[in-house]
């Protein structure tokens, strides 16, 4: 009976879920090592290459943000997101903007990763994150193989059972360009201090291997919007 009450809630909740959780909807993220001692040079080159796709009127949104708690402070990360699958055969002017950053960025820091992530409506709440909050909890959740259904039902449950309707998290599983299954759970954070108060949520036993638990500095500056 539980279990039937939660997947009447969840298919409720589908049935009135706003156009932008009706679709699939995926993202690209990309974490950017600056090279020592060149970080200012890296933040003006990066700065000149978002010039370009301006002038290219790159349709997309690219987020930048800077870690500053986690094991890769100093680190850039940069993202787009709301993407159908398609659209990324269909990049503004892919030649021009690889040699530009071959150009502006690459000789000032070298890209460590790229990964190819699934927004997870289901497990989701609240409109879409990322936003230009001040900060972004970044919390990545390595799950053992076999293990995803597991992982994404108490997710769900947990979800449903809050029902808070101020709450707003997202969920992206990692596609392709990393270690997986993969989990990525982004929360909108106002100040440096709240994130003291955010905890580990769905650290669930015998199903997640280990969890990181970063912060993100919204950098305005580094950020492209059409």
């Amino acid at each position: 009976m539980k279990a039937c009450m939660i997947a009447t809630a969840v298919m409720t909740l589908a049935c009135a879920a706003p156009a932008w959780a009706q679709q699939p909807s995926y993202a690209r993220m990309v974490v950017i090592v600056p090279k020592p001692g060149q970080g200012e040079q890296f933040e003006k080159g990066y700065e000149r290459h978002l010039q370009w796709h301006r002038d290219a009127r790159d349709p997309w949104t690219w987020y930048g943000w800077t870690f500053v708690l986690g094991d890769r402070i100093g680190q850039f990360m940069d993202g787009t997101f709301g993407h159908a699958a398609a659209d990324f055969d269909n990049a503004v002017q892919p030649a021009a903007d690889t040699a530009d950053n071959n150009v502006n960025v690459v000789p000032y820091a070298d890209f460590v990763s790229h990964g190819m992530y699934q927004r997870m409506e289901a497990l989701s709440a609240g409109a879409p994150l990322p936003d230009t909050s001040p900060f972004m909890a970044l919390t990545t959740y390595q799950i053992r193989p076999g293990q995803e259904q597991a992982f994404e039902q108490a997710v769900s449950q947990a979800t449903v059972r809050q029902r808070d309707p101020a709450a707003r998290q997202t969920w992206y599983r990692l596609q392709a360009g990393g270690q997986a299954p993969q989990y990525v759970l982004l929360r909108a954070v106002p100040t440096f201090g709240a994130a003291a108060t955010l905890g580990t949520p769905y650290t669930v036993a015998g199903v997640v291997d280990s969890v990181r638990n970063e912060l993100l500095r919204y950098r305005a500056n580094l950020s492209y919007r059409p």
